[in-house]
């Protein structure tokens, strides 16, 4: 690793700074902690609106355009927009640049396009309004996406997730602060030991860092810290109808229903079943799925409630769910990888080695 100070770019996919009401206001000051308190070099490009449970993304046939932002004010939401650079006003502590793309967009323009070639040590992606603990939010997560693209073009990365855990909500003051603290602390101390040799088998990519917005973060004897493996879990529906009013009901018809032009096959093949007591294959293609007849108008409201409060017997200690829960800091490393699964045996394929006999 390089001795100098680091240079850090912070990005998110909660967009630019908010008050509590919000759904960012956790960027501003960690960002400003990272100079502060640390001393680093840090640059904040971050998406210019919320982009959450957007993956590792891109938008590729929009053109990516953006503004230069110099956050003022105690939340960092004041503040001047511009088209271009301009030097640092008195109250101005950074220059922010805001995309109008994806957090991986971020992450990538920041890389290759803002600042000069080889200059980025280390990207930050958060902290996240919310934990990113186990697989069905990881792999979901804007902020852990934008680490994974970061890892991607052969940079260290850390995905940091705040947890908004229940009881506590909106979190105190002396949370975040607490949360600012130790989440420098870990930064610092993960840069200090380093991302395992490309070359080696169990290299680590990215860092998925999750702190719990509770008590014991700033207990006096100081928040526990785990090493963890990612929780494997699922989610249920992710998107709820919005139609009011019923669509015209057509009894025969739905995704499943053969073009109207063929319903003369549909005919003969009644005519035949009649005759020969059996169904046409004309006609079995008639029987639909009724369950949804109304306008397709849906909204993201996912059904994550056993994800955000599992029940205990759910949590495996060991990963990152439990040490949560727990009221620990779950640090995960992971590869910029989908892992491999063993391929499965039976008499459906016939295999010589690896190689299928079709």
């Amino acid at each position: 690793m390089s001795r100098r100070v680091p240079r850090v770019v912070v990005t998110n996919d909660d967009g630019p700074p908010t008050d509590l009401s919000g759904h960012s206001p956790f960027v501003y000051p960690f960002a400003c902690a990272l100079a502060g308190q640390l001393g680093w070099d840090v640059k904040v490009v971050v998406p210019s609106s919320q982009r959450s449970w957007v993956g590792k993304s891109y938008a590729i046939t929009q053109v990516t355009t953006g503004r230069y932002f110099y956050p003022t004010g105690p939340n960092g939401t004041d503040g001047e927009q511009c088209e271009l650079p301009r030097p640092l006003k008195e109250g101005e502590k950074t220059e922010w640049v805001l995309l109008d793309g994806t957090p991986a967009t971020c992450a990538n323009i920041a890389i290759h396009s803002l600042y000069p070639p080889g200059s980025i040590d280390l990207v930050i992606s958060g902290p996240n309004f919310g934990r990113n603990t186990s697989t069905a939010f990881a792999l979901s997560s804007g902020t852990i996406g934008a680490a994974m693209a970061a890892s991607l073009s052969h940079i260290p990365a850390i995905a940091l997730s705040w947890g908004l855990m229940e009881g506590y909500k909106p979190p105190s003051q002396s949370f975040i602060q607490g949360a600012v603290d130790v989440s420098c602390q870990i930064a610092s101390k993960l840069w200090e030991l380093g991302w395992e040799q490309a070359d080696s088998e169990h290299r680590v990519d990215v860092y998925s860092v999750n702190v719990p917005l509770m008590p014991s973060i700033i207990s006096k004897g100081g928040p526990t810290v785990y090493w963890t493996e990612m929780a494997k879990t699922k989610y249920q529906r992710l998107f709820k109808s919005t139609a009011k009013i019923p669509a015209p009901v057509v009894k025969d018809g739905g995704p499943a229903a053969i073009p109207a032009d063929n319903m003369s096959s549909v005919e003969q093949g009644k005519e035949q079943e009649a005759t020969e007591g059996q169904a046409s294959g004309a006609e079995a293609l008639r029987m639909v799925d009724s369950h949804y007849q109304a306008p397709l108008r849906f909204v993201f409201a996912p059904d994550i409630g056993p994800l955000i409060n599992p029940s205990p017997a759910s949590l495996q200690e060991g990963t990152d769910n439990h040490a949560l829960m727990h009221g620990a800091i779950s640090v995960t490393p992971i590869q910029a990888a989908f892992a491999s699964a063993d391929f499965p045996r039976g008499k459906a394929i016939e295999t010589d080695g690896l190689k299928w006999r079709l």
